[in-house]
């Protein structure tokens, strides 16, 4: 590996391989024991207590500071609870976890290892491309582009997800901004679209307004089905009569059963894509329950119908309130149509109405639409955010004022959390009417059944099929049982070409190494690396043999493991799982990394290889280099790093390239390195050239960075650059 080759040079390296056995991974494996994730930690945090977040802020839109806990008063289905807890929290801050924690009654010293050193927002872009117009899918993704270059923080992780699934391996969370921007760029329109091919078009609301029986949608769509069989009927005494249930001349009642049924297809057919969106928005806010702390999630839709007489499809709403309470999830519902909502696209098929008989249907037709993005939001403890062009400044404004909220907890009564019924949730701050409250509208005191045989039909069918430890390796979210990390990168040598390197870290600790009862173990690794559309490239398994007897202070602290492999320029993901074989524990992490053409980029950066540099043990010692995958370092180590610069601009003489070494926390930057000139002597290939160096880590506080690299070439007069996260603890 490259940064491996550059610290032996420097004399700093003094790791032994560990022995490798390869094995076929999954012959031998075993049921693990894992601990249970709950999924609705955010809802019920104990048999006996309930928690409900709340956020409130003045006629301006700021956040509300400083209430007191015998300000508020909560209500359940119009009764008044009292508050066994209280606390203002800030949304993902470095506290969350800690203040959540406590609430949940968590004992102190369970408390103190909860450090998630500045973790970031979790967001969610749930774009409802079975509801979404070509045109209005344009103004999605640059609404949502300008919003993931410019307002997305840097320990912010967030996902573009689709009502369709056509993003397919893109839709996972992910802080590198290429992985949205591909997502993002793969959003196109569905063929969605409900119009019949009949003569006399019918939108789905007007087949709406005749399955609610209103009378003049049907007397105009009656009238004009005669006039295209050229039949003669007499509106005057039909009405009266079939509404009597009278007899009626034959034609008639043909006529009418048409234009009912021909609704009613229409109707069946949106239904149904009705049904698909709120199903695919309940299930991602059910898989993010795992997650840490609470989630924002923003709905993206042209808006749609609520057919009062489609029981399931009404029973979704409170269904989706009950699963964003257990999940901890707030929704944002972001109208796609924007201020020319109203205007009909030239190419789409309007009914002919001279005598404006549908005008007055047709004036409820927005509002209609953007009836459920706002009972979605409100129910949620969210905000619609409609009749706007540009999204981007309503999503920054939304995850400022959900950065701050208010966290109670109750105790319901008895026979309350017994009874399987939708419970209504209010909140408001006594004597301050002119406060805007904000909270979830209510929730189940036990979870849908229906979501959960789904759920468990899910979970069955696939442990069924494949093993724990290829399921850990193919699940939406990484498994914590086994600590785990791992890391990508690339390099371009002259004899292979590009090559990925994927490094596996597993923590010492969590296989009992350094205990004074640790004891010789096997850890099993399965890797698969897949493009951007989900196929995949390659894939590894390794058994690795870890004997704490012949393993040096170094590999006991990390337990590291690189693979390396021949790849071509594109988009990857690199998925890796591992189990302890002694305890059966499993974890698994994902990486992404985007691999350019060298030959057709020119100037450019290779990927940042980061390791540590641990201070040494004795007198006559050399200090310790140790690569690592999960980027954690010691404030009293140093970190180090290694690139290469390729291509860069050179006549007879060498290169004159400038590198600058920055380090960046909250987006800010809290270290500058001055320039230093690109070392190329005794170099024999010019076109790619090692770069190495190192930081000191002990003026840093704990927290989430970022090192970034860039490389000035003085002759073409371009630059390039790379970036890595990593963490001081």
């Amino acid at each position: 590996m490259a940064l491996l080759n550059a610290l032996n040079s420097r004399t700093l390296l003094c790791i032994a391989a560990l022995v490798c056995i390869l094995v076929n991974v999954s012959a031998q494996e075993q049921t693990p024991s894992q601990a249970p994730e709950e999924a609705d930690e955010w809802l019920r945090i104990s048999t006996e207590l309930v928690q409900t977040d709340v956020m409130v802020f003045d006629h301006e839109g700021h956040f509300v500071a400083g209430l007191k806990p015998e300000q508020f008063e909560l209500r359940v289905d119009g009764r008044v609870q009292t508050l066994s807890f209280f606390e203002q929290i800030k949304g993902g801050g470095a506290d969350e976890d800690a203040q959540l924690a406590a609430a949940r009654g968590l004992p102190a010293s369970a408390r103190a290892t909860v450090r998630p050193l500045d973790r970031g927002r979790t967001i969610f872009f749930f774009v409802d491309d079975l509801h979404l117009k070509p045109d209005n899918i344009t103004r999605t993704r640059e609404s949502l582009l300008r919003f993931v270059e410019n307002d997305l923080g840097q320990n912010d992780q967030a996902a573009v997800v689709t009502a369709s699934g056509q993003l397919g391996v893109l839709q996972q969370l992910t802080s590198e901004r290429a992985v949205m921007r591909a997502a993002l760029k793969r959003l196109a329109p569905r063929d969605y679209n409900p119009a019949d091919g009949e003569r006399t078009p019918m939108s789905e609301f007007q087949a709406l307004a005749i399955a609610r029986n209103e009378r003049a949608v049907i007397d105009y769509f009656v009238e004009q089905l005669a006039k295209e069989q050229a039949l003669v009927i007499n509106r005057t005494q039909r009405s009266p009569r079939i509404r009597q249930g009278a007899n009626t001349n034959p034609t008639d009642t043909r006529l009418e059963q048409s234009v009912v049924m021909r609704a009613k297809a229409i109707l069946d057919q949106t239904d149904n894509l009705t049904r698909s969106t709120l199903a695919a928005l309940e299930n991602l806010v059910h898989t993010a329950a795992p997650l840490p702390g609470r989630k924002l999630l923003f709905f993206v839709s042209d808006g749609f119908y609520i057919n009062e007489q489609t029981a399931d499809t009404v029973q979704r709403l409170p269904q989706l309130t009950d699963a964003a309470a257990r999940s901890g999830t707030i929704i944002y519902t972001v109208n796609a149509r924007g201020l020319g909502a109203s205007t009909p696209a030239a190419s789409e098929r309007m009914a002919y109405d001279p005598s404006a008989t549908l005008a007055s249907v047709n004036a409820g037709e927005i509002s209609a639409a953007q009836a459920p993005l706002r009972t979605i939001a409100e129910d949620t403890g969210g905000h619609a955010l409609l009749n706007t062009n540009d999204a981007a400044p309503n999503l920054v404004h939304a995850l400022n004022e959900t950065s701050a909220y208010y966290l109670l907890v109750w105790r319901p009564e008895t026979e309350a959390q017994k009874n399987g019924k939708f419970h209504q949730l209010e909140a408001h701050v006594k004597g301050r009417n002119d406060l805007i409250v904000r909270v979830r509208r209510g929730f189940y005191d036990v979870s849908p059944e229906t979501a959960k045989s789904k759920h468990e039909t899910k979970n069955s069918k696939s442990k069924t099929e494949s093993s724990p430890l290829l399921q850990a390796l193919h699940a939406l979210y990484p498994r914590r049982s086994l600590p785990l990390a791992v890391a990508a990168g690339y390099t371009d040598t002259a004899e292979a070409g590009l090559m990925l390197t994927a490094s596996v870290q597993v923590e010492s600790s969590a296989l009992g190494i350094g205990t004074a009862d640790a004891q010789k173990t096997d850890v099993d690794v399965a890797g698969v690396v897949l493009d951007a559309q989900g196929k995949h490239v390659s894939d590894f398994t390794e058994r690795l043999t870890v004997d704490p007897a012949r393993m040096n202070s170094a590999q006991q602290q990390h337990i590291v493991y690189s693979k390396q492999l021949k790849i071509a320029p594109g988009l990857y993901q690199v998925r890796v799982a591992a189990r302890d074989s002694r305890s059966n524990l499993i974890g698994s992490a994902f990486a992404w990394l985007e691999i350019p053409d060298i030959k057709q980029t020119g100037f450019t950066l290779g990927s940042l290889f980061v390791g540590e540099l641990l201070p040494a043990g004795g007198a006559a010692a050399q200090p310790q280099a140790m690569i690592s995958a999960n980027r954690r370092f010691a404030r009293t180590s140093r970190l180090l790093f290694q690139t290469y610069v390729y291509n860069a601009a050179h006549t007879a003489s060498a290169p004159d390239v400038a590198l600058q070494v920055q380090v960046f926390r909250d987006d800010q930057p809290v270290v500058t390195v001055p320039l230093r000139k690109l070392p190329t002597e005794s170099v024999a290939d010019l076109t790619r050239v090692s770069y190495e160096d190192d930081l000191a880590l002990n003026e840093l506080p704990a927290g989430r960075y970022v090192l970034q690299v860039t490389a000035i070439d003085r002759i073409a007069k371009t630059s390039a650059a790379q970036r890595v996260n990593f963490i001081v603890e």
